[in-house]
């Protein structure tokens, strides 16, 4: 589940660097919407190679800030995936369902054009057994804080210093190694 939540954030980040958002009031400077995108790749952070086919789905704004945050862009994502894990040694797989939305909340000015940003990501996290009993079920907030120099000028993105603070809620998945592990073997 680590390695599905750091990619699902890395991409929404991504998109949220290219398309930017913010705070209410502020001004939205371009919306996406994605329907059934396909992705693929493969993996072994949990000591055998998965292989991991799915479509995802969002839609998602980007906005500027306002006032003395007006170098800060604030992304908005609504999005879902369905995906298929695969260990190609022994051909068993699981599948998983997930829905949340990423929201960046606010952006404090720490000092030029460096910010702390609040961002939430919200959802739900569901793994299937190849029969399509449900074998793990996640769900809650993760609330994360960041430094980032936005470079000081109106174009999105800019440079991720460093994490400042992390608090989850609600029940998640302990270690998604074990889990996975578990489900097709190594």
């Amino acid at each position: 589940m680590a390695r599905v939540r750091i990619l699902t954030i890395a991409g929404i980040a991504a998109a949220v660097t290219v398309l930017g958002g913010a705070p209410a009031g502020a001004t939205v400077i371009d919306r996406e919407t994605f329907v059934d995108e396909p992705y693929s790749f493969s993996h072994d952070d949990c000591g055998f190679q998965i292989d991991v086919e799915g479509t995802f789905s969002s839609k998602d704004h980007l906005r500027v800030g306002k006032g003395k945050a007006d170098t800060a862009f604030f992304g908005f994502s609504n999005y879902s995936f369905v995906e298929t894990q695969t260990n190609p040694e022994t051909g068993a797989f699981v599948t998983v369902k997930a829905n949340a939305t990423f929201h960046e909340i606010k952006a404090r000015r720490v000092e030029g054009s460096i910010f702390e940003f609040d961002q939430v990501e919200a959802g739900r996290f569901r793994m299937y057994d190849s029969d399509g009993g449900l074998v793990a079920f996640d769900r809650g907030n993760v609330h994360v804080s960041l430094l980032f120099d936005t470079q000081g000028d109106d174009v999105p993105g800019g440079i991720f210093i460093e994490e400042t603070g992390v608090d989850v809620h609600g029940p998640h998945i302990d270690d998604y190694c074990d889990l996975i592990t578990e489900q097709i073997g190594s």
